[in-house]
């Protein structure tokens, strides 16, 4: 089991109980948000601690709105103590001990840094939209350059991080096969408990049947790509040999229903686990023959039962209501804006909240005479398209080459898969512009694919050399 794998941490153990009480007793949680935060903040200040820095960020959304429900100013205070604060200490540590300028950092980043700079100054030109979005898209991308230039990938103990996906994951798990599940998710989204903002409605289940699994972030999306992160945690800290861990980020993913990171996990396990060289055994054959059994009961499953089928739909490619052609609309809308002003419209101008945008997107209320049309203000889950209309085609090529400079740095086969699923996602949807989950995912992707794989298991401290 995973338990026995894991040596009790006292802090990653609050942090599992406060998922559980969010989900079970929401009015307790207080007792476990205080003491969360006193020693999160005493590893960073007395031990300088970035491990910690992250792990606050990936927690934010389970203090930040449940300290005091639907109090907007302690919300304010509790973001900036989990996103900004901690990493701003880092900084400030790491700038007053500064003797030499990293040169061989800023090579390695070079277009990241051409790309931020360009979208800083053509930010300029759209304001307020670029003010608006810059917390969730320029600001992720400003820490991970400060963070990777003066804090450094080595300070994290990637070990530390794993046992903390394991302690977050298996609490996921738990709360998602616990009963009233949906009820506790809709109380937290719809009762305000976690976000600052109203929330009027919110689909949680996939065709209005199965629930997906929003966990610990409390967005189904990025679930997803965690579990991407907690596969490379296993590969780079060299443990791809532990299937209890596989199965619980398998079993996370698969019950997020989140179709983008569905792709990179399988193009992942692929770039892991295919071997170069394939040799004909009986424990391959007995692999594969357990493999082959696990499909054929999981088909029969899903032929019988239509919502399933109706999901597996939306990932065939040749479906005319596939995942891709569901933001059709909003690529459409992008690429005609494109094609008005090459030279892009402006940061935010499409995406930021009042933007001047008006997307058809159909009809509904057909028990009407006549039916309510579908129109959105803003264009989501359409980074590239977006991108291109944004930030033109001078600023779509940097971000195109920071991607493949931040995700493709080391250029090996797992490398290469998650790129290929990653820009299939961004077709569809919106990584970048999720704020600090986007900067955590980044700062420890490219800090894992920087690092060396461990050759000695018994080596727990670290994993770079």
């Amino acid at each position: 089991m995973v338990l026995k794998k894991l040596k009790i941490d006292y802090y990653l153990t609050l942090l599992f109980l406060l998922i559980i009480v969010l989900y079970k007793a929401d009015a307790f949680v207080p007792i476990f948000i205080i003491p969360i935060l006193l020693i999160s903040y005493y590893r960073i200040i007395i031990k300088q601690d970035f491990t910690i820095v992250l792990i606050l960020m990936l927690s934010a959304r389970l203090m930040m709105g449940p300290l005091v429900p639907k109090n907007p100013t302690v919300f304010n205070i509790v973001n900036l103590l989990c996103n900004y604060i901690p990493i701003g200490i880092l900084l400030l540590f790491n700038f007053t001990k500064l003797k030499t300028v990293n040169l061989g950092g800023i090579k390695n980043l070079k277009w990241t840094i051409l790309f931020v700079i360009f979208i800083l100054i053509f930010s300029l030109f759209s304001l307020p939209y670029s003010f608006s979005v810059f917390a969730q898209e320029t600001l992720p991308l400003v820490f991970f350059l400060l963070a990777a230039l003066f804090i450094g990938y080595k300070r994290i103990n990637f070990n530390y991080l794993l046992n903390f996906f394991r302690y977050s994951f298996l609490a996921c798990v738990i709360i998602y096969l616990s009963p009233h599940f949906y009820e506790q998710s809709i109380h937290l989204f719809l009762d305000n408990i976690i976000f600052k903002d109203e929330i009027v409605r919110i689909v949680l289940k996939v065709a209005r049947k199965i629930p997906r699994n929003t966990g610990f972030v409390f967005d189904f999306r990025i679930m997803g790509q965690l579990s991407c992160i907690y596969l490379l945690l296993l590969y780079y800290t060299n443990k791809k040999k532990s299937y209890w861990d596989i199965i619980l980020l398998s079993l996370v993913c698969i019950s997020t229903f989140s179709r983008g990171p569905m792709i990179i996990l399988v193009l992942l396990f692929l770039g892991i686990y295919l071997p170069e060289k394939i040799r004909i055994t009986k424990r391959l054959l007995t692999s594969l023959g357990v493999v082959f059994l696990l499909l054929i009961t999981m088909i029969i499953y899903a032929l019988n039962n239509e919502t399933i089928q109706n999901f597996v739909q939306t990932l065939n490619p040749l479906n005319k209501d596939n995942a891709i052609s569901q933001r059709g609309m909003f690529i459409d809308y992008s690429f005609d804006r494109f094609y008005e002003n090459p030279l892009g419209n402006g940061i935010g101008s499409l995406s930021a909240p009042g933007a001047d945008v008006e997307v058809f997107a159909g009809y509904t209320n057909f028990h009407k005479k006549v039916p309510d049309k579908v129109v959105y203000t803003k264009v989501g889950d359409a980074y590239l398209a977006l991108s291109l209309a944004e930030k033109g085609i001078l600023g779509f090529i940097l971000m195109i080459l920071s991607l493949l400079e931040i995700f493709y740095s080391n250029k090996n086969r797992v490398s290469l898969f998650f790129t290929i699923g990653l820009f299939i996602n961004l077709i569809g949807t919106d990584i970048p512009k999720q704020g600090f989950f986007y900067f955590t995912l980044i700062i420890i992707y490219y800090g894992l694919s920087q690092t060396k794989r461990i050759e000695n298991p018994l080596d727990k401290s670290k994993i770079y050399e």
